[in-house]
């Protein structure tokens, strides 16, 4: 979830653990097994009160997990994800020699760590983007409270992390992960997706940037009617087929029914006149029977529910479709192959369309984009921590992880810009496995690197995009969800998938309402109600005042 998804002051053994006791409720009474904290049955009243240093052990073996990336087409020549210049790098300045690095592919780390945390054999340290893996092993008790870990080893650490990141992964008074946050501003303004069409096409046709639905229908209408590719031209092209999930790539209209970036929830929650909801309730019939209309007139892709995220760049960038839902790092990767095919294709963003009831644009960007998580059975929990917060405090080396070496990976301009050295900039993409933190300053040139920058300049013109509140960054998953979440998913895309192409009637929201009701929704939602009346309505109201 978007939902932020750092940190060192060396505690006195009774010190941790008061703190443990104070801010970790929830963790039960057994010792952290952290090397070097505890002290002997008959240490006198002044060695108990002196500060204690913690032995780290540099020659520990640090097991370290990340996701795979499709961005990253291999391995330079020689190298692998156990031996390359920026793992190398990582051991020669953090002086942690055995670091074992290990590539999880994304779309079975689930499954990967389940099997790992029931076999108790673990990684130190799990880096993961996905809100979906913290949310569940958090609720399931397998993860270290890390407070009194980055209070030892993390004072770098606590200076990058933001109270609302700290917010998004407490539980019961617990942080259970160490939050990175988000640093994808340009302008002053949150990046993120947004409406992307082809501008000659626009131009051509005389159209303007829609300003609500009924306008969305007509933008849609008039580029299939007047078809501007000759070829039969897709209005809108989207992805559901990703994941089975029906309105992936949907969100420049599930947002005007409040809906966008929810609909990988098993309840998506909304905070409508101060209550937690569930935004079907208020919104799913009305936002079905738009789309079902665009659907059976053709506005939509036909072949949209098949998509996946490859077929939908192909579509755009063989000249087929005009338009969808896209991040604005994505069109520097199909516009060579667009402009190859029609030499005055051009692409802009447009700003997000206004629902019924003013709901207008995207989910604000998550407060943690990576969660560090330390398992309750890791071995080398301190040494972990200690090997971030070291590369943290190494401007150098993140320099060098970040962009490779200077004259030989890139080159900067008159003006200082990065410039890479092709083809050989490429070759080290892999890189961004061992980029172990993003700040600021090391994002931006990051992003003009790869040549994102004139996307990020059509993106804020159009702007702002993302300005909707997700509540479902900060609830926590309950034992109703884990249990329900599933089938109540699964039962949803299959009625929406049916009520868009038509094989089910717009009627059929009722039976799907009944039959979710039988499958455990009430539960789901009486528990994270429950939730917000304890917790998360001042959690909600501290997080949005202005």
């Amino acid at each position: 979830m978007k939902r932020g998804f750092t940190y060192t002051k060396v505690l006195s053994v009774l010190l941790a653990l008061t703190l443990v006791l104070l801010t970790a409720c929830s963790q039960t009474k057994e010792t952290t097994g952290e090397k070097g904290t505890t002290a002997t049955a008959a240490a006198t009243d002044k060695e108990t009160n002196a500060v204690a240093t913690p032995k780290l052990d540099k020659n520990a073996k640090i097991r370290i997990a990340v996701p795979s990336n499709s961005g990253v087409k291999g391995f330079e020549q020689g190298a692998s994800e156990s031996d390359n210049q920026f793992l190398n790098a990582i051991k020669e300045k953090t002086g942690y020699k055995n670091v074992e690095w290990t590539i999880i592919p994304a779309a079975s780390q689930l499954d990967k760590y389940n099997l790992m945390f029931a076999s108790g054999d673990v990684f130190d340290l799990i880096y993961t983007n996905d809100l979906t893996i913290f949310k569940r092993f958090s609720a399931q008790g397998a993860l270290t409270p890390v407070e009194p870990l980055v209070k030892q080893f993390g004072n770098e650490i606590e200076k990058h992390v933001t109270d609302n990141a700290w917010a998004a992964v407490t539980l019961d008074g617990a942080k259970l992960a160490i939050p990175a946050s988000p640093f994808q501003k340009y302008k002053d303004q949150d990046l993120g997706s947004g409406f992307l069409v082809r501008q000659d096409w626009v131009d051509k046709l005389g159209l303007s940037a829609p300003k609500n639905l009924d306008d969305l229908y007509t933008f849609l209408k008039t580029i299939k009617d007047k078809d501007p590719s000759g070829k039969g031209t897709i209005p809108y092209v989207a992805s559901g087929g990703n994941n089975g999930n029906p309105l992936d790539g949907l969100d420049v209209i599930t947002g005007a029914f409040g809906l966008s970036g929810l609909n990988n929830l098993a309840v998506p929650f909304i905070v409508k006149d101060g209550k937690l909801i569930d935004a079907q309730d208020a919104y799913l019939k009305d936002m079905l029977t738009y789309l079902a209309k665009l659907y059976k007139e053709g506005l939509i892709d036909n072949e949209y529910l098949f998509n996946k995220s490859q077929q939908v760049a192909e579509k755009i960038s063989s000249g087929k479709a005009a338009s969808g839902y896209f991040g604005y790092y994505e069109p520097n990767g199909f516009r060579p192959a667009l402009v190859k095919s029609d030499p005055n294709a051009k692409l802009m963003y447009m700003p997000p369309v206004e629902g019924k009831d003013g709901q207008k644009g995207y989910i604000i960007p998550a407060p943690v984009s990576n969660y560090y998580m330390v398992p309750k059975n890791a071995k080398n929990k301190n040494e972990a921590i200690d090997l971030l917060n070291t590369y943290l405090k190494d401007k150098d080396l993140q320099l060098f992880i970040n962009y490779g070496k200077e004259g030989v990976h890139y080159n900067k301009d008159a003006s200082g810009n990065l410039v890479p050295i092709k083809p050989i900039y490429d070759q080290i993409i892999y890189k961004l496995y061992y980029r172990m933190w993003t700040t600021p300053e090391i994002w931006l040139p990051n992003a003009i690197l790869a040549g994102l920058n004139p996307d990020m300049n059509s993106y804020v013109t159009a702007g702002p995009h993302d300005t909707v509140f997700n509540i479902n960054y900060y609830r926590p998953q309950t034992d109703a969800e884990l249990s329900k979440g599933r089938a109540l998913m699964d039962l949803r895309n299959e009625y929406v998938s049916k009520i868009i192409n038509g094989a089910l009637p717009i009627s059929a929201v009722d039976e799907y309402f009944k039959k979710a009701d039988a499958n455990g929704r009430q539960e789901v939602i009486n528990a994270s109600q429950d939730w917000f009346t304890k917790t998360g309505k001042a959690l909600y109201s501290n997080l949005t005042k202005k």
